[in-house]
């Protein structure tokens, strides 16, 4: 059986996110492997039972990375090499362990748009990527000395239409597999919410993962201040001593519910167990490229969505036939779209039931080996001895 070498970015941390549900599409079809390096102790908690990883541990530090990088690269036993993330620590060892692409088949996958700054101002960005971050092996400098390697690549995959923008190639959007993010397998909200020490009868919002700056949780917690959205609990499943979730306990009290970090196998339970999922995604250029995992989680699921208009969330939402949009950072507006999803359950089905339809054709499982397929054997099929 073919097999496929994929290197994740930073096991310890979330871009498994991205790379596990194609990696998943693949298993049906080929041998995977995950390979990547350990910037923490440990691979990202909610993945880290889903495949035998092959990891380096080392720092950030590019006087580490470099060498690991390429005892990386030899760990590789794959007939295809598959990079996620156009990184150092990434694509660097896809890079090497393909032979630069003249060796073994070589994908790219792009998930992030890793030339602007997350979490930092421009001037910021200037001093500690521009000027300073000679060390820090994600600095800007190196990501864009890496670029012009992109052509090495038989094929790319991105996550949005922003992305396709600069790379070209074919959106993959990296949905769950619909076998696993069924509601019909799940039992009823009842036992679920006990099961999770949950609220049994107040609606539910979920929150789920690490909570940047870009996310607006901030303004979802000034939007569930608002008296309109007071019928709303707040759900948040990540670590409880997070900064972000510890002041947004503060604020909501008895309205918040910590469950702390959770396999990510547990995340069809949850989502079944709440109403709906707010992705409140600010307007800055990083988010703009991105599309978040937990949006696509809560379709599978057919839970409505609230969602910022940024990005390819109206796309996905279908400008609000299989769920809400509200403008970004607009506490007010998403109060409003809360408010009218609390006193209309029906309609949150119906939308929740449209978002499902909509993810089996384009984000499931079986959608994404449909698109992924194809560039497999065809980078295989270039690479085949001629005569």
């Amino acid at each position: 059986m073919t097999r496929i070498s994929l290197f994740v970015h930073d096991l310890h941390a979330n871009p498994i996110g991205r790379a596990a549900p194609l990696a998943q599409a693949l298993q049906h079809r080929y041998d995977i492997e995950v390979l990547g390096l350990l910037h923490g102790e440990g691979v990202y908690e909610p993945y880290r039972d889903l495949f035998d990883y092959r990891t380096i541990r080392c720092s950030r530090d590019m006087t580490d990375v470099l060498p690991a990088i390429h005892r990386l690269a030899r760990m590789a036993t794959g007939d295809v090499i598959y990079g996620f993330k156009p990184l150092v620590g990434s694509f660097g060892p896809a890079l090497l362990a393909s032979g630069f692409g003249r060796h073994r088949p070589l994908l790219l996958d792009v998930e992030d748009d890793e030339w602007v700054p997350m979490g930092a101002t421009w001037p910021a960005f200037i001093r500690r990527d521009l000027i300073g971050g000679w060390r820090h092996s994600t600095a800007w400098k190196y990501t864009r000395a890496l670029h012009p390697f992109v052509a090495c690549a038989d094929a790319v995959t991105v996550s949005s239409r922003a992305l396709w923008t600069r790379y070209g190639g074919t959106i993959v959007r990296h949905g769950p597999d619909e076998t696993v993010f069924d509601p019909a397998t799940q039992s009823g909200q009842a036992p679920l919410r006990q099961r999770f020490t949950l609220p049994p009868a107040a609606p539910l919002l979920l929150f789920a993962g690490t909570p940047q700056p870009h996310k607006g949780l901030e303004v979802l917690c000034e939007a569930l201040d608002d008296p309109r959205a007071a019928a709303w609990h707040l759900v948040l499943a990540g670590p409880r001593d997070l900064g972000p979730y510890v002041a947004c306990a503060e604020r909501l009290g008895p309205r918040c519910h910590r469950v702390g970090s959770l396999p990510y196998q547990e995340i069809p339970a949850l989502l079944a167990a709440v109403d709906a999922v707010p992705v409140p995604q600010l307007a800055v250029p990083f988010a703009e490229s991105q599309l978040p995992a937990k949006a696509l989680d809560a379709m599978a699921m057919g839970r409505a969505l609230v969602a910022s208009r940024v990005g390819d969330l109206p796309a996905l939402l279908g400008e609000g036939t299989r769920g809400w949009l509200v403008p970004p950072g607009d506490p007010r507006a998403l109060a409003d779209a809360l408010a009218e999803m609390a006193g209309n359950p029906a309609e949150r089905l119906r939308r929740g039931a449209a978002a499902r339809s909509w993810f089996l054709e384009e984000a499931s499982s079986r959608a994404i080996g449909a698109r992924l397929e194809p560039l497999v054997e065809q980078a295989l099929l270039a690479h085949r001895p001629r005569g």
